[in-house]
């Protein structure tokens, strides 16, 4: 029987009542859950039983999954033949709506629709060119532009034009009553006009927008009374599901029809926060007669579970734990769903448990393309082919098969590129004649520029489109995953495919675009995070599907997780998805170890089920990975197995200098994966260190001396006997490459010791695979405009300080021209980016002045260096300013000139402590006080100083220092540092 079908409907029943409804506005409200979706294709199939056409009833839904089950249900009721069923989303309805009638509208008939990505990189190209003067771009221009995107799309959607934007600022500039009100419209004005370009660029380019689309099918059904009653007279019924979910935009194509006639049906879900309102109130202004039916009764009934989960990494392996006995007790994996508020933040932590315990999982959303593994190889390759100096991309096509060159070489590597000063290409040139490297190192770097030399050829000679498919199967991207043995092998391939597609749809609207020019596309889109819209896909078979909360509507599924429910948002959006099983879930701590309360929903959902017992089940995190071992590991092995013997393969009809190498490694993990299975099926309660020495007595008889050599130097062992084994190195054990060891990159003094400064300890901190990237591989990266600019300041003041003027009237003069000067000299240029920070600049070095004369304390020491002894380890660094103050102490500053922290932020800072400590075992001197000059706000915030601060930089350095030495480079992923990281192209925590 089909979902939400009542088993038997009487005929004075509602639901009966609005199936039978004939003519007239009918509002249909009910709950999630009630079957509003079925009732209309019931309706349809009534109406077509009665004579008319089903062509002549337009059913529109606002997210395609509902129109596709509308449909799916219609064609299954109908009986007898018809020419069509017009049954889509507003998206399809309307621009197939406005096709048709394009010449009355004034359009060329084959004008595009562009997402947000495309118009995205549309502007890029126009960077130059547009009105950004006010708008803070901060280095990130494309970050900027993505977010104005979205407001334009909001505005569109609420049909708010440039024009009317436009009149409100003036009006607001008007009558502002202080500075920072008439910078704000003035800001507005400029977006305004940003706006009004935007919408050139468009037109200019014969294309449209998705809010485009129904601002020109109202304006044609407005102002072209024949187009709108022809349109009315065709379709002699309109039936609109989920109305809380439509635009005002779409709810006045809506209004226009009407006026011709008034047989619409809506269905309203009532539990769907301020669209619900809207849109009952647009219906009560246009059809104040209309009828009204509430559904009370629903036919999903899911069992409800509340979760609280310690962190983020409890709650994913929670879900990860729950799905492995949902699938191990029969449940589909494509009938299992799990939520968040956004697939890009919180959508890694899910696929990383779901993968650990060999679970095949699909997260879809606008990033989820650019997560996949085997999209970002395709990107590094093609990015490193459109510029060798993006170090980045080039440390990841080396780094990834087919290539594959060890941690060790790829560190040589990048010295190699530092010390000459090239570019990754040119370094991997010259390692062909360096002594440096072993023979098979130099065999792979020779692989590596084999394949770029040929690709490099042939880049500007062909379209983006032929380029991207003939790069994906030159390098192999698409071969190595043809073997392996899981169902998600189908999504990676589709990931593959997916990105060939996009380069065809670009290389239709850029006929004559360069390859490289598609990269920048490419790029943009990627790192702004917006992918090309594009129909729903159909769920992959076999995976478990992860999207965003709000993309679930109109979908059904056996199981639903949501997770992340300790923020505030429109939950209530996401309806009534499950039909078996509905688990919420909130964590309880922040990112920040801070108490996180409830949000709203949850906690009126877990009111609702007071009355029937149910309570909150905790789930804290599993340090050492899931609980069943041996059958994860097994799971987790099983593909590196067939990766493994997969590149083994290849390399015996290419042999090289290590294949025999490759071969016995590939060998050897079959053999422990024998050894896997063996543990895991082992009768009776033997001890795993007797059963593992058992095993591997049995294995020694038949692996070949190479063979056992790599088994013994494998981890597999140490990992399943060492239950207390710290947490994240699960899955590098499993896969135990013999790597060689990286200390000799490790950043040491002459006397062997370890080297740290403070945003060394803050960078591992942060995050010890940034660190990695950054101080043991140096991989080379070019500094952003941030970071320039703060180069500039600090030299601007250290220079200022060191010559001070005789003449006190002249400082501000002198700051001036010593800024000035530095700025043409350090290359900026003319950009609005780079005139908003000379702006900001100029008013913070006026602000600093005033605040310098009248400072008490004296400058007696600028960039003073210090180097001292924390156990095995040296901290050196410098301090930007030592003030000498009146009472004879000393105050240590230090200049930031980024976002401004208060008193509060800094309570547990360590770079100032550090410098405390360092002030008196390097200098001899004891300073009481330290703080962070912020320049550009012209505020100096002292960081407060605690009794234990010289025991917690000690326990830090040794706490850091012995992670570094041991090697420790596990990546920690947070979404507020990962959107911000220059090497998320090569980081393996970005991906999905």
């Amino acid at each position: 029987m089909p979902e939400g079908h009542p088993a038997t409907d009487t005929a004075d029943t509602p639901r009966e009542r609005a199936v039978a409804h004939e003519a007239g506005p009918l509002l249909i409200a009910g709950a999630p859950g009630t079957g509003k979706t079925e009732l209309l294709a019931r309706r349809l199939g009534r109406l077509a039983a009665t004579g008319v056409g089903p062509e002549s009833v337009l059913t529109i839904a606002s997210r395609q999954a509902t129109a596709g089950r509308l449909r799916e249900r219609c064609e299954a009721l109908l009986e007898g033949s018809f020419e069509e069923l017009w049954i889509g989303s507003w998206d399809a309805i309307g621009e197939r709506l406005l096709r048709e009638h394009s010449e009355e509208a004034g359009l060329d008939p084959f004008f595009d629709v562009l997402s947000r990505g495309e118009r995205l990189a549309m502007l890029l190209d126009r960077l130059d060119r547009l009105p950004l003067r006010r708008h803070e771009i901060r280095g990130n221009p494309a970050g900027l532009l993505a977010r104005l995107l979205a407001r334009i799309d909001r505005l569109k959607a609420e049909r708010v034009g440039p024009t009317t934007l436009s009149e409100r600022a003036r009006a607001g500039e008007a009558g502002a009553s202080d500075e920072a009100d008439r910078e704000a419209f003035g800001r507005e004005l400029e977006f305004a006009e940003l706006y009004a370009t935007h919408d050139r660029v468009l037109s200019e380019s014969g294309s449209l927008d998705r809010g485009d689309v129904f601002l020109a099918l109202d304006c044609l059904l407005v102002e072209r009374p024949d187009v709108r009653r022809r349109i009315a007279e065709r379709f002699g019924q309109v039936m609109v599901d989920e109305l809380e979910e439509t635009t005002p935009a779409q709810r006045a194509v809506l209004e226009s029809l009407a006026a011709e006639d008034s047989n619409q049906v809506v269905a309203l879900e009532i539990e769907a926060g301020e669209g619900s309102a809207a849109a009952e109130a647009w219906f009560d202004e246009v059809h104040p007669a209309g009828e009204r039916i509430l559904l009370e009764d629903r036919f999903r009934d899911p069992e409800l579970g509340f979760w609280r989960c310690t962190n983020e990494r409890a709650q994913a392996q929670a879900v990860a734990r729950a799905v492995e006995h949902l699938v191990a007790g029969g449940a589909a994996a494509e009938e299992i769903c799990v939520l968040v508020e956004d697939p890009a933040k919180q959508g890694g932590a899910v696929a990383a448990a779901m993968e650990e315990r060999g679970i095949p999982f699909h997260l879809s959303g606008p990033t989820a393309l650019f997560q996949r593994p085997e999209v970002r190889d395709a990107i590094a390759w093609l990015r490193v082919l459109a510029d060798p100096d993006d170090s980045a991309a080039a440390a990841r096509a080396l780094t990834r098969p087919p290539v594959e060159l060890r941690s060790g070489d790829l560190a040589r590597l990048t010295t190699i590129a530092r010390r000459r000063k090239q570019d990754m290409v040119a370094a991997c040139e010259a390692a062909l004649d360096s002594p440096q490297f072993q023979p098979e190192a130099r065999e792979r770097i020779g692989s590596f520029l084999k394949l770029y030399g040929a690709a490099a050829a042939v880049m500007e000679e062909r379209r983006a489109d032929v380029f991207v498919r003939r790069l994906i199967e030159q390098v192999g991207l698409r071969r190595q995953r043809l073997f392996a043995a899981q169902p998600e092998v189908a999504e990676r391939l589709l990931g593959l495919s997916r990105l060939a597609e996009l380069a065809t749809a670009w290389t239709r609207r850029e006929p004559h675009g360069s390859t490289r020019a598609f990269v920048a596309y490419l790029s943009a889109v990627a790192e702004a995070g917006d992918e090309a819209e594009d129909a729903e896909r159909p769920r992959s078979p076999g995976s478990v599907n992860g999207m965003a909360a709000g993309a679930v509507k109109g979908l059904g599924f056996d199981h639903v997780f949501v997770l992340g429910l300790e923020e505030e948002g429109e939950w209530e959006r996401i309806g009534w998805p499950a039909r078996s099983g509905l688990v919420l879930s909130r964590l309880e701590r922040g990112a920040g170890g801070e108490a996180a309360r409830p949000s709203r929903f949850y906690e009126r959902a877990l009111a609702a089920t007071a009355a029937e017992g149910v309570s909150e089940e905790l789930h804290e995190e599993e340090l050492f990975g899931p609980a069943e071992g041996l059958h994860a590991t097994y799971r987790a092995l099983r593909e590196q197995v067939l990766e493994a013997s997969w590149r083994a393969g290849r390399e015996l009809s290419e042999p090289r200098l290590d294949t025999a190498i490759d071969v016995n490694r590939a060998i050897a993990r079959y053999l422990e994966l024998l050894k896997l299975a063996a543990l895991a099926q082992r009768p009776g309660d033997e001890p795993t260190a007797e059963a593992i020495e058992a095993v591997n007595g049995l294995l020694r008889q038949v692996a070949s001396p190479e063979q056992q050599a790599e088994l013994d130097a494998s981890a597999l062992d140490a990992y399943l006997l060492d239950s207390e084994r710290e947490r994240g190195h699960r899955l590098e054990l499993v896969a135990a490459r013999e790597e060689p060891s990286l200390a000799a990159f490790l950043p040491r003094r002459g006397d062997g010791m370890l080297s740290l400064s403070a945003s060394d300890l803050s960078l591992y901190l942060t995050c010890p695979l940034k660190y990695k990237f950054a101080r043991v591989f140096g991989i080379p990266q070019e500094p952003t405009i941030n970071q320039r600019f703060g180069i500039l300041f600090h030299n601007v003041l250290e220079r200022f300080h060191k010559e001070p003027p005789e003449d006190p009237e002249e400082g501000l003069r002198l700051l001036n021209r010593l800024f000035e000067s530095g700025w043409r000299r350090t290359g900026f240029g003319s950009t609005d980016d780079e005139l908003q920070f000379r702006d900001r600049a100029r008013e913070a070095l006026r602000l600093y002045w005033e605040r310098e004369r009248e400072s008490e304390g004296e400058p007696v020491w600028l960039e003073k260096k210090f180097d001292f002894k924390v156990g095995d380890h040296h901290v050196r660094g410098r301090v930007d300013r030592v003030d000498r103050l009146p009472d004879g102490d000393y105050e240590l500053i230090d200049y930031k000139t980024g976002e401004r922290k208060s008193e509060a932020d800094l309570d547990a800072d360590l770079q100032l402590a550090l410098y405390r400590m360092a002030a008196r075992e390097a200098w001899g001197i004891e300073a009481s006080t330290g703080s962070y000059y912020y320049v550009l706000d012209a505020e100096k915030v002292p960081a407060p100083t605690r009794p234990d601060d010289a025991e917690r930089v000690e326990r830090t350095v040794l706490q850091v220092g012995e992670g570094i030495v041991g090697q420790d480079f596990e990546p920690r992923p947070s979404p507020s540092v990962c959107s911000w990281c220059d090497y998320r192209l090569i980081c393996p925590a970005a991906e999905a």
